[in-house]
């Protein structure tokens, strides 16, 4: 059986492990922060990054096929070794460039909000006066939940912008939003499968919860996930890809799904696949790994609505990080699962853990969520 590897041992490659462990394939996980959740609970971890060469040559000397748990992981190290990464290098080249993406999404015929590249160099506020205000100012390169990110209503907001940003900037439109949401493909060199769509509500730009099923009309859903399994074709994925879509209204007035996004790898949105579906993200990227055959995941009963937990909670108990008061939990039957990541240090706005409700109705199971967090704070 092939030996996987993770690049990146945060709590997504530390999930996905456990789902490669489940069908009893070895895992070696590189990851240079000793305060990681692999780092914590794993033994075959090498320390080093995608800058460390040494590093990565001994993890692709003890792997037969590899994967990433972040778009942000460099490229060009990994050039050497392409042969074994699932997704491709051409995936991660593409989707770690906002640029590269946004091209690519547009000449394969996929709609986005309507956007404009400013190269490195250029001037980027006179690009902003050309395209117009209210738009969205993103960095090129690097950048996650709201990072390299400067939301220009007002002329002040422009003068605010920096000159420069990592890769230069892409402006967007911003849309009258309705609603956000993603899905996930899971594609081999056989087939391919997509999940249902997940609702997505943020808070200070992270994910704050995922309901499932996702209260968008059938017919939004079904476009979701034909666009979702066109992207991956036509990147020609073997792997696992996560589409986050806007619905809303652009400059034009028309109300349309818009492709937001692209990540080739698990995604915190899927958390709640673990219980809700008869086949978690994890579970399907770890059979792609393995060489066995995916399957078309299917919805348990009811609904679903995942928590994201942030070093905010820990804070509010008093605590430094690992460990959470869950005492509050005997009051929430309907919390199926709360799954702590195990960090030494708790931060604002840092991911600590999550949890997953089950209800009735999304709109309870989101409101049993909101309420359980909120309980946890008050410890």
């Amino acid at each position: 059986m092939p030996t996987v590897g993770i690049l990146g041992g945060g709590q997504l490659g530390l999930m996905l492990a456990e789902s490669l462990d489940r069908l009893g394939h070895d895992v070696v996980v590189l990851e240079a922060d000793a305060d990681s959740p692999c780092a914590q609970r794993r033994s075959n971890v090498i320390s080093g990054g995608p800058g460390d060469p040494t590093a990565l040559a001994t993890f692709f000397s003890r792997v037969d096929i590899a994967t990433f748990d972040s778009e942000n992981t460099p490229a060009p190290p990994l050039a050497p070794w392409a042969a074994k990464l699932a997704p491709s290098l051409r995936v991660l080249e593409i989707t770690q460039d906002r640029a590269k993406e946004k091209t690519f999404l547009r000449d394969q015929g996929f709609r986005t909000v309507k956007f404009e590249l400013v190269a490195p160099g250029a001037d980027v506020k006179a690009a902003v006066h050309r395209f117009g205000l209210p738009c969205i100012a993103k960095s090129v390169l690097g950048g996650y939940d709201g990072k390299g990110q400067h939301r220009l209503l007002t002329e002040t907001d422009v003068s605010a912008l920096p000159a420069s940003a990592p890769g230069g900037w892409v402006l967007e439109e911003v849309l009258q939003l309705e609603s956000e949401v993603s899905c996930l493909v899971a594609r081999d060199a056989r087939s391919s499968v997509t999940f249902p769509i997940f609702e997505n509500l943020h808070a200070h730009h992270i994910l704050d919860l995922t309901v499932l099923p996702a209260r968008v009309a059938p017919a939004l859903q079904d476009e979701a996930r034909q666009v979702a399994d066109g992207i991956a074709r036509a990147l020609d994925l073997v792997g696992l890809l996560t589409v986050e879509f806007f619905i809303g209204t652009g400059r034009d007035g028309a109300r349309r799904l818009y492709v937001n996004e692209l990540a080739p790898r698990v995604h915190n949105s899927g958390h709640v696949t673990r219980q809700a579906c008869t086949v978690s993200q994890f579970d399907a990227l770890a059979r792609i790994l393995a060489g066995v055959p995916v399957v078309q995941p299917e919805v348990h009963r009811g609904a679903w609505c995942m928590g994201q937990l942030l070093g905010e909670v820990w804070l509010a108990q008093g605590r430094t990080g690992g460990a959470l008061d869950l005492t509050a939990w005997k009051d929430f039957p309907d919390v199926v699962d709360v799954y702590v990541y195990g960090k030494r240090e708790a931060r604002a706005q840092r991911k600590m853990g999550h949890f997953v409700v089950h209800a009735d109705t999304p709109e309870r199971a989101m409101e049993r969520a909101v309420l359980f967090r909120q309980r946890l704070r008050a410890r």
